[in-house]
């Protein structure tokens, strides 16, 4: 599989990288050696990194990515998040946390979780507004230096976030949701990201499943599966996305793409320069290895220049969600 270089750092990512937001059982349930099975057959099939976090699962995605990581002969590139705090109160409660204190020790609780003593790549997973971007990128910039981090990373940022961010500290990666119905982060933090020598991570790329093909207008979600509260897939649009989405499999199928419409997704995103990788969530062996297929052809001009011309004819598909959904719904 093709590699490209994160940024400035000295980190090669694959093309494809595998997700583990699943792991965590917020899309309707997980099960730890399905998870397992899926790291390994990523690795079998030469995606050469996981991205992680703590809140998935509250370290159970971790767990599981530390387990087949100590498995490994082979050098896996692992990256995780912190910064969404939780507490079991009558329930889950959960919240965004960003200050220095609380991101030191939660990289303490994902390296004793992985069974590691660094990790390759650390996000802050969201801002905080009214907690100053010194506190949050001075700790990861510590991180760092500390030898505790690689290369340190934001997620879910705008543009104005990423400047005061990068004027603490160099910002190796950026981590946003991004697909052809996500496409307000190019004319913004993209353009960012190659200004200052950040690799662009994008999740979501195939759309939260809505370009898997699998999807139609009646589609329902189970009550712990996250996209059953996302505006997304409940609001008006939903019909004319699910429509768009098969134009988009015609486009697919007259190229002769054999991953389909979710191998022109992935190929639609990585056709951007400043996108070092693209994640794609993985349930159990079998999904991680087509996710592994996806990265086959690059975009041709033909097909950039027909999903063009469809999404201009349909601007209520576009719909950002990453900035602003809660933590619950946080990639």
């Amino acid at each position: 599989m093709r590699t490209r270089r994160l940024g400035t750092t000295d980190i090669e990512l694959t093309e494809i990288g595998l997700g583990t937001w699943v792991f965590g059982g917020r899309w309707g349930g997980a099960d730890d050696a399905d998870s397992a099975a899926a790291c390994h057959a990523a690795l079998d099939a030469g995606i050469n990194w996981i991205d992680t976090a703590d809140i998935y699962g509250q370290g159970r995605a971790e767990k599981v990515v530390g387990r087949v990581v100590a498995e490994r002969d082979d050098d896996v590139i692992v990256s995780t998040k912190g910064g969404v705090a939780w507490e079991f109160d009558e329930g889950l409660r959960i919240w965004r946390e960003a200050s220095a204190d609380y991101l030191k020790m939660s990289l303490e609780r994902s390296l004793t979780a992985l069974a590691r003593d660094s990790v390759d790549i650390y996000h802050v997973h969201w801002p905080v507004p009214g907690v100053d971007p010194a506190e949050t990128i001075g700790a990861l910039d510590d991180m760092r230096r500390e030898g505790k981090v690689r290369a340190i990373a934001v997620s879910n940022y705008d543009r104005a976030q990423l400047e005061a961010a990068g004027a603490v500290a160099q910002i190796d990666a950026f981590q946003a949701g991004y697909h052809m119905m996500r496409p307000e982060i190019e004319g913004g933090e993209l353009q960012w990201c190659a200004e200052h020598g950040a690799g662009v991570l994008a999740y979501g790329p195939i759309a939260h499943g809505l370009f898997t093909g699998k999807m139609d207008e009646s589609t329902t979600f189970a009550e712990n599966d996250w996209r059953a509260g996302s505006e997304f897939f409940t609001d008006d649009a939903w019909k004319t996305r699910v429509a768009v989405s098969r134009e988009l499999a015609g486009i697919a199928d007259d190229a002769g793409r054999a991953g389909g419409l979710a191998e022109l997704a992935v190929a639609w995103v990585l056709r951007r320069p400043e996108v070092t990788s693209a994640i794609i969530g993985g349930r159990d062996a079998a999904q991680a290895s087509a996710d592994a297929r996806l990265a086959a052809t690059p975009l041709t001009d033909d097909e950039q220049a027909a999903i063009a011309e469809l999404l201009a004819r349909h601007p209520e598909t576009a719909r950002p969600y990453g900035h602003g959904e809660p933590p619950t719904a946080s990639n």
